[in-house]
């Protein structure tokens, strides 16, 4: 009877040590951390490279932001690669055609206006001279128009603003996801 407890006992416990032996041999690993399991060197290597140039308004914001992200800010002294982005806005209304019953025009009264950035990249290496990876990201927002001129430009100019800081942490992400791949 002992001996039929210790093999009934061993039969149940199969599985479970099958499963233990099935799991050790899984790894986790976070997708923008390096070998040794902490994000330091998928910061370093962010850390490490250089972001060009923008020639608008709406591409400094995004850069600078960018720049923030991978770096905190500093400029990096031997940079390996380098981001070339471009940035295009878009910017669409939804207006109506309002009659008004005063001045018997058709006016455009409050209406939904979309701005949509998209930010193209390049990372550049410069040890191989050669363009490694490709890819565009795009962001989105939404503002108010109203029948007021400045009023609706400010409110345009804030979506943009506010896509503007959306794009790069996609940007960050999109380039980390590149540099680990490769």
């Amino acid at each position: 009877m002992n001996r039929f407890l210790c093999t009934t006992t061993f039969t149940r416990a199969l599985p479970v040590i099958a499963l233990v032996a099935l799991l050790q041999a899984c790894q986790f690993q976070p997708l923008y951390s390096s070998d040794s399991g902490t994000v330091a060197g998928s910061s370093l290597a962010l850390s490490s490279l250089s972001v060009a140039e923008a020639n608008s308004r709406v591409g400094q914001q995004v850069r600078n932001h960018l720049i923030f992200l991978m770096s905190g800010g500093a400029t990096p002294a031997n940079p390996t690669h380098e981001v070339r982005i471009r940035v295009s806005s878009n910017s669409r209304v939804l207006a109506a055609k309002v009659r008004s019953s005063i001045t018997q025009s058709n006016q455009i009264g409050n209406t939904a206006g979309s701005v949509e950035l998209t930010a193209s990249y390049e990372i550049y290496d410069f040890a191989s001279r050669q363009i490694i990876h490709r890819g565009n990201r795009c962001a989105s927002a939404a503002y108010d128009r109203t029948s007021q001129s400045f009023a609706s430009e400010r409110a345009a100019r804030d979506a943009e603003n506010r896509a503007a800081r959306e794009v790069p942490e996609q940007l960050r992400l999109a380039i980390a996801s590149d540099l680990s791949a490769s």
